[in-house]
């Protein structure tokens, strides 16, 4: 083999090989990687609220949501479990 062929399955093996971040490594730092450390920073500050909480209103309003149709559910379970358990009186 040529020295020529050789040197370039290297290069092809190399490029196909690295890594994207490898290879960008030497580059500016892309605009978007700014907006999701802010991001990040948002959704990791300690105030004492859980992560699902953190977001829009719409987060909260669906968390909220929830938890009354799960004890509305609960609700009805344990009025159907009194109904089935307590006979009814024959007046």
């Amino acid at each position: 083999m040529s020295s020529k062929m050789l040197n370039l399955s290297r290069v092809v093996v190399r490029n196909l090989t690295t890594s994207a971040a490898r290879r960008a490594a030497g580059n500016e730092v892309e605009k978007g990687y700014f907006e999701l450390r802010k991001v990040q920073e948002h959704f990791q500050k300690h105030d004492g609220k859980p992560v699902f909480l953190k977001g829009s209103f719409a987060d909260q309003l669906l968390y909220r949501l929830t938890v009354a149709l799960s004890l509305a559910g609960i609700g009805g379970m344990l009025k159907l479990f009194y109904e089935l358990s307590v006979p009814k009186s024959q007046d």
